[in-house]
């Protein structure tokens, strides 16, 4: 390229761009025209008109589980905010239903897609659907799933949205059924585990029971009172003992039968203390051990009985919940055949094609007259 021809290229402004334009005038508007009218003509009567029937779904904002509650109290935020969560995995869960191959599969094959959409795979049918005629959207506050389909018959539009409907409320019931069948195993085999830990903990205790007495607590504690009334009666007896001997002499009949009934008391207190053969029933000899051993039976009998019925009511639940297969989608709007094309919007899309092709015919003029044609002339010049 010539040095003159760079430096008008550097001095173009938008004048000279409005000119360049203005020269082309005529090649700008005939091509416009023309890409205006075919655009006419396309989008008036060639490309299929789309309607779109929708459907509302409300959000039930349960989780369908027995454990719903407990899967809750993982989280400590406030009431809304556990609804507001539970709602979104709701909506969530028919979102992946309605989106899920084994749903659409249904449809393709209820509607014949294959063969009006002229599909060899049916995974081709399936992603086309997803793409190009499928409509989901979601309201997570108010907990409301929006579901949709386009098609060139708004008949055939509600008749698919009411079969997704029906197919998502089919799918959904047999997972609530499959979970509560799961958890029901679960519970079960819990509980049948809860009632033999409670068959072995009364074995255990009634065992115990029955080598150390019904009560060995009661008796420990009857034994102890015992031993302290002997006590109080010693002292008293030790105390009648000093007084005779301030008053009669060593040898007489009172202080040694007072002796004798002394040592008898004593000898009864350390029996009492030391005593460990089971067949006394006031014996205090092991007394610790057995009393904590007797009441670690009795609490796990306690425990294991408190586990058992908590674990009754939620296994029952869990055998209603199995067989339980009652509708669970709650539609508040139902599928309505549609009055109005939802796309093409013909006019919008003919505009953009007119002011569009302008445009790039404008931009295309330009390039040419400030770069290809110089490019021309300085290749010319060099031949």
């Amino acid at each position: 390229m010539s040095e003159k021809g760079v430096n008008e290229e550097r001095s173009l402004n938008l004048i000279d761009f409005i000119l360049i334009v203005l020269k082309w005038k005529r090649f700008i508007l005939i091509t416009t025209g023309i890409i205006g009218l075919i655009s006419i003509i396309l989008y008036f009567f060639v490309f299929n008109l789309i309607y779109l029937s929708t459907a509302t779904i409300k959000s039930t904002g349960k989780s369908g589980s027995i454990f719903s509650a407990l899967e809750g109290l993982s989280n400590f935020g406030s009431f809304e905010d556990l609804t507001s969560s539970a709602r979104s995995q709701e909506l969530a869960v028919y979102k992946e239903i309605l989106s899920s191959r084994r749903c659409l599969e249904a449809l393709i094959v209820k509607f014949d897609l294959m063969k009006n959409g002229d599909y060899q795979y049916v995974e081709d049918a399936v992603k086309s659907f997803q793409k190009n005629q499928l409509f989901l959207d979601d309201d997570r506050i108010s907990g409301l799933l929006y579901i949709g389909v386009y098609d060139k018959d708004p008949v055939i539009a509600k008749d698919m949205t009411e079969f997704l409907i029906s197919e998502l409320d089919k799918i959904n019931i047999e997972l609530n059924v499959t979970k509560a069948k799961s958890n029901r195993e679960f519970v079960e085999k819990r509980y049948f585990q809860a009632k033999e830990d409670l068959s072995a903990s009364e074995d255990s205790l009634k065992s115990f029971q029955m080598i150390y007495g019904v009560a060995p607590d009661l008796q420990i504690k009857a034994a102890a009172q015992s031993a302290f009334t002997l006590e109080a009666d010693l002292k008293t007896e030790e105390v009648k003992l000093d007084v005779l001997k301030k008053i009669l002499s060593p040898e007489q009949l009172e202080i040694r039968t007072q002796e004798a009934k002394i040592n008898s008391l004593k000898d009864k207190i350390t029996e009492i203390q030391n005593s460990t053969n089971l067949s006394d029933f006031l014996r205090l000899g092991n007394s610790p051990q057995i009393v904590m051993s007797f009441l670690r039976l009795q609490r796990n009998v306690e425990i294991q009985t408190k586990i058992l019925t908590y674990l009754l009511p939620v296994y029952e639940q869990a055998k209603i919940e199995e067989k339980k297969e009652t509708p669970t989608i709650l539609v508040l709007d139902k599928p309505y055949v549609a009055e109005r094309k939802t796309k093409p919007k013909r006019l919008t899309m003919v505009l953009l094609s007119i002011f569009g092709s302008f445009f790039v015919l404008s931009i295309c003029t330009i390039i040419y007259e400030t770069t290809f044609k110089n490019f021309i002339r300085a290749f010319k010049e060099r031949k």
